[in-house]
């Protein structure tokens, strides 16, 4: 079978393993493929940890996505003089992989997967020397992230990624209709097409129920202190928070962790709290599956405005309630008590009032699950979203 076009990933050094871009990364790959698409992702250097991740070859193939480790080594190396070799090392090969790939495939698309503006200025160049078409992956607002005092010249980068890497690529995959207002305001005429959390359907189908104690839910990373406060704060306003505990599945640096069981540590009934880390996918989807409800409340700022978390799709394809809140994506695609729970604002109050409902109308609640589920599946499975990705690709031609 003839292939379509030939796609390669740039700017993520952080194949296959790891967080939420990483598998959207896995997900949009997976929607090219199906579309008899070839994809090769391109990780310049490696930061992989030999511990966590052992056994990781430089050049592999992950679920039909061809890879490859520019440096030579898809570990983060101690020293720092080895680095610094590898990144050049990185940079030389990377350049002479495009090169090849403009010779045996004479025409290839690159999505750019990166956050630094300089790396996006880099590949746009090398796209009028090779002439490759640009796709640009947008997913956050950077300017709306907070940042210290001493990070100026991250605050700078930011500035100049929002407002100028839109404009010089060929095509832009937005988000959120947030980044779509943006993008037609700082990039008009620039084509681009709304992509949500994309989610793999296929993955539940042989995750099983087992008999296990009520639990709400909440994943995400440490660094989202002031998110997972507000969750621990909702759930120990319930009536009775013996009737449910509260899994906390927690990522991220040890001393943001330890931050955040020691604000549990705090609370009247502490052990109605249990936390989760370094769990594995299947673990995981599993946890999903025997949840009462799962949890993702968003903030009425321009950051969560802005972004479409990857877990919302996961969440809802374990056809169990998802409780959140109506701010950002969400208000776009979901109505409250028919296929989610959403909460009117960002108040502990509020959002406890919604988990009090899964407890006391448990029916009901599983009902708004399984039609989430069913709204989820139309909206982001990977085979359903296939066509109108290949078509946005062939249309930048």
């Amino acid at each position: 079978m003839q292939v379509e076009k030939s796609v390669v990933y740039l700017g993520y050094s952080s194949f296959p393993y790891g967080l939420a871009e990483v598998q959207k990364i896995i997900l949009i790959s997976k929607c090219l493929l199906l579309e008899n698409n070839k994809v090769k992702v391109i990780c310049r250097n490696g930061f992989h940890n030999k511990s966590k991740s052992p056994g990781l070859t430089t050049t592999g193939i992950f679920e039909n996505i061809e890879y490859v480790y520019a440096s030579g080594s898809c570990y983060r190396n101690d020293s720092f003089f080895w680095r610094r070799i590898n990144e050049i090392k990185g940079r030389i090969n990377e350049f002479l992989l495009l090169k090849r790939m403009k010779k045996k495939d004479g025409y290839f698309y690159a999505i750019l997967s990166t956050r630094q503006f300089g790396s996006v200025l880099y590949y746009v160049l090398l796209s009028r020397l090779f002439r490759f078409k640009t796709v640009l992956n947008y997913v956050e607002y950077y300017t709306a992230f907070k940042k210290g005092k001493f990070q100026f010249s991250q605050k700078i980068n930011d500035r100049l990624f929002d407002r100028y890497a839109p404009r010089m690529v060929n095509g832009v995959l937005p988000i959120s209709e947030f980044l779509i207002q943006h993008i037609e305001k700082v990039a008009p005429g620039r084509k681009y097409l709304k992509l949500p959390g994309l989610t793999d359907f296929d993955k539940y189908e042989n995750v099983r129920l087992i008999e296990s104690e009520p639990y709400f839910l909440f994943c995400g990373s440490a660094s989202y202190k002031e998110i997972i406060f507000f969750v621990i704060d909702s759930f120990f306003l319930l009536k009775n928070n013996t009737a449910c505990s509260l899994y906390l599945v927690v990522s991220g640096r040890e001393s943001e962790i330890l931050e955040v069981k020691n604000f549990v540590s705090k609370q009247n009934n502490p052990e109605a709290v249990k936390f989760f880390s370094g769990v594995a996918e299947n673990t995981l989807y599993s946890l999903y599956k025997n949840a009462k409800a799962l949890l993702i409340p968003l903030r009425p700022t321009f950051q969560d405005a802005a972004r479409f978390p990857h877990k919302t799709g996961e969440y809802l394809a374990s056809g169990n309630p998802v409780i959140s809140t109506n701010y950002g994506e969400m208000k776009y695609y979901f109505e409250d008590g028919v296929d989610m729970l959403l909460a009117d604002n960002y108040d502990e109050k509020q959002y406890a009032e919604k988990m009090q409902f899964i407890i006391d109308a448990p029916g009901e609640a599983a009902a708004i699950g399984l039609r989430g589920k069913c709204k989820a599946y139309e909206l982001f499975d990977c085979k359903k979203r296939a066509p109108v990705l290949n078509e946005f690709f062939t249309s930048l031609s």
